[in-house]
């Protein structure tokens, strides 16, 4: 997928797509970001009258929300629940948004007393198994995202010592 300023999903990996409730829309999760996307060509997706995919569709990124901001995610039946933090977190949210009712909303709560502002973006999906099925995915990709990124943070203290298989040696 391509934005506005070039190639800036090229180094993404894909963990799934899903189709939302609303015709032509669709929920991306990749390994650092989840993405709701809408292309107007595949709004007949799957219905008799649909006549194919254009030769260039185009998508419109509606919402951009990092993996790293997520502090909460559930769901209720066909809905699923997204609650991040930071100001990063919800990384674009479309000005434009379509004229068609929706589901699929994004909430902000900002209190001045509170440093960090709080969003929660509400998804419905077509059906009760495949909000489950996103959670899942998405809670998975969150954990092994975490479990990579442990090790990678800066180190607050170091040991003196060092321990080798039969001994223990000070570190000068």
């Amino acid at each position: 997928m391509e934005a506005e300023d070039g190639l800036k999903f090229k180094d993404e990996v894909l963990v799934m797509s899903k189709s939302l409730k609303q015709a032509g829309k669709f929920v991306i999760v990749t390994q650092r970001l989840i993405l709701i996307v809408s292309c107007s060509s595949l709004v007949d997706l799957g219905k008799q009258e649909f006549e194919g995919v254009a030769v260039d569709p185009e998508w419109v990124i509606e919402s951009e929300i990092s993996l790293d901001s997520v502090i909460h995610a559930d769901t209720n039946e066909a809905l699923v629940h997204i609650v991040g933090s930071r100001s990063g977190g919800l990384l674009r949210k479309n000005q434009h948004p379509s004229k068609r009712s929706s589901r699929t909303s994004t909430k902000w709560w900002n209190d001045p007393s509170t440093p960090l502002p709080l969003f929660q973006t509400n998804l419905e999906l077509t059906s009760q198994e495949d909000a489950r099925e996103l959670l899942q995915i998405l809670l998975s990709t969150i954990e092994e995202r975490k479990g990579r990124s442990w090790g990678s943070g800066y180190i607050l203290h170091q040991s003196k010592y060092q321990v080798n298989s039969n001994s223990v040696k000070l570190n000068n």
